[in-house]
């Protein structure tokens, strides 16, 4: 049946209206929240639940928050070594701390291993972040609500760079309630495929489309496996990751 133009202007109107205006639950069941994703991976890695007391102050939630790998990789705007590795590195921090219990967001101080701006180390903080709460001088003061929903401060970088090699370098997590404090670090040195002086110079000739479709796709085939070795392996490769409880 054809409309004439008039009826079907205004049943667009009347559609885009609904959309505009629909549920969210209805939004996320045509839209699925891991749909996008190419690689696999990055849908599969569990969540990291998180009890959050600021929204349960407001009455957003009455149970634990779940904090997806996906949720990372959106806001860091790719999954890469850095990434997996922060995450990882949170995950194994919050187990250790909270044996049995969920972790508290915003109950957690941070000790960064040098300054922000140092090697990745800003990246890392960002994933930390998003998942602990922790932040810097510009975190959520708490304002009224007093120091039990403060998030500023919670995260402490270094003033100046500190040169620590990367796999030298401790990740520190403090429990506010208890003192409790855990160090990991994480060596990338061990990930495979080996992220080789061929394999950077790949990475910019790919960045630069320069490189041949072949090598691109091989390139693109080996930055992944890197972040699917750190997750086959966190628990089970020595050294890969190392936690160590501090008094």
């Amino acid at each position: 049946m054809t409309y004439p133009r008039s009826i079907a202007l205004q049943i667009m109107f009347i559609w885009f209206s609904l959309a505009l205006f629909m549920p969210d639950g209805i939004a996320a069941q045509e839209s699925p929240r891991d749909a996008i994703w190419r690689e696999d991976y990055i849908a599969a890695v569990p969540p990291i639940l998180m009890q959050d007391p600021f929204l349960e102050l407001y009455g957003q939630v009455d149970q634990p928050v779940p904090y997806y790998y996906s949720d990372a990789v959106k806001m860091a705007g790719h999954s890469c070594g850095a990434v997996a590795g922060a995450w990882t590195i949170t995950r194994k921090a919050l187990r250790t701390l909270y044996p049995d219990a969920t972790p508290v967001r915003g109950h957690i101080r941070v000790t960064m291993p040098g300054a922000e701006d140092e090697w990745f180390i800003g990246v890392f903080g960002r994933v930390i972040s998003l998942i602990t709460g922790a932040e810097a001088k510009t975190g959520f003061p708490g304002a009224e609500f007093g120091d039990a929903y403060n998030r500023r401060n919670l995260m402490v970088y270094t003033d100046t760079s500190q040169g620590t090699p990367p796999p030298k370098m401790q990740w520190i997590f403090e429990r506010i309630d208890t003192r409790q404090k855990v160090a990991v670090r994480f060596d990338l040195t061990k990930v495979q495929p080996p992220a080789t002086p061929t394999f950077r110079e790949m990475s910019t000739q790919v960045a630069t489309g320069k490189a041949s479709a072949e090598d691109a796709a091989q390139w693109r085939q080996d930055w992944n496996e890197r972040v699917r070795f750190i997750f086959k392996n966190a628990d089970t490769l020595p050294g890969l990751f190392t936690v160590t409880p501090m008094k």
